[in-house]
């Protein structure tokens, strides 16, 4: 029993440091969030990267992975940070390479002063191909942390990382209007319609005779403006011709009026005329009698001149 115990705590004690040693091999963590969008579309894959060196005054001077993705769901498109073979990471300039397979994105990036802290590490462009949720994963992560003081370099490898899930949505179809079937063609005997199917009879014409063209709708409306603008015209007529008589009309009556307002003002002063040569009169008779009486005055003085 004695030795089972010891056996049982020499096991312990032997895994202890490979706790700690496997608690310290993952300061290096890479997330995403989900994404969704429609078939057809590009999406972009927020990266952050959360760097915790194991020992102070150490940075992350070199990191790789390998983005794994479901190629018949997806179709990786770039990473946008990356222009000529460059990447800032948390601010600082690593060379990186970047290649490309179905399935399978590389990635590697080194500096000689490294980074940490916290942040977006990239944004990765997929184009969503079927309407289905796909996981991405990240495989073979491996990353080194360098001493600024000494220089000195130790490597770390985080194994595989579960990132965010992108879904396709599906896009809804939409039904193409059905073109009108041109006048004069048959539809298929196969199809079944609703609308009540009546005998067609052929109408023969006689030999010589034309058939007659139905008046079409265009030609009604041309007839219906002009039957309106001819009784819009003969209504105009007949108002101007009322008017015109209503006018006359007054008009005779205000010369009616006229003429019998002149006819009492003659007769009121008729009257007064009449006085005015009544004393014309009497004021001419002593003129004219005063000649005869002068007369024989005259007749005399010629008779003693002779």
């Amino acid at each position: 029993m004695k030795r089972k115990m010891l056996s049982l705590l020499l096991a312990v004690a032997l895994l202890l440091p490979a706790a700690t040693a496997l608690a310290a091999t993952a300061p290096v963590t890479i997330t995403s969030e989900d994404v969704r969008g429609k078939v057809g579309d590009t999406v972009t894959a927020t990266f952050k990267i959360t760097i915790e060196p194991p020992k102070l005054g150490q940075t992350m001077d070199s990191l790789q992975f390998e983005l794994i993705y479901d190629s018949s769901a997806l179709e990786f498109v770039d990473i946008q940070e990356v222009s000529q073979e460059r990447i800032s990471i948390l601010g600082t300039q690593y060379l990186c390479s970047v290649s490309s397979k179905a399935g399978a994105v590389g990635f590697a990036a080194a500096a000689t002063e490294g980074a940490t802290g916290s942040g977006v590490l990239m944004h990765v462009r997929f184009k969503i191909l079927s309407a289905v949720s796909t996981t991405l994963v990240l495989k073979k992560v491996a990353y080194s942390f360098v001493t600024t003081s000494t220089g000195s370099s130790r490597g770390y490898t985080g194994g595989a990382m579960n990132l965010g899930r992108i879904t396709g949505q599906s896009v809804p179809t939409t039904i193409a209007p059905s073109s009108p079937v041109p006048a004069g063609t048959q539809e298929p005997a196969g199809i079944a319609t609703d609308e009540p199917r009546f005998p067609v009879t052929e109408v023969t014409l006689a030999p010589g005779a034309s058939p007659t063209e139905e008046p079409t709708q265009a030609d009604n409306d041309i007839l219906a403006y002009i039957v309106f603008g001819l009784f819009i015209v003969v209504a105009i007529l007949i108002c101007v011709v009322l008017t015109l008589m209503i006018v006359r009309r007054g008009q005779n009556k205000a010369r009616v009026k006229f003429f019998e307002e002149d006819e009492d003002e003659e007769a009121l002063e008729a009257p007064e005329e009449e006085t005015d040569d009544e004393e014309l009169l009497e004021e001419e008779e002593p003129e004219e009698e005063e000649p005869e009486e002068d007369e024989p005055l005259i007749e005399i003085v010629r008779r003693g001149k002779k």
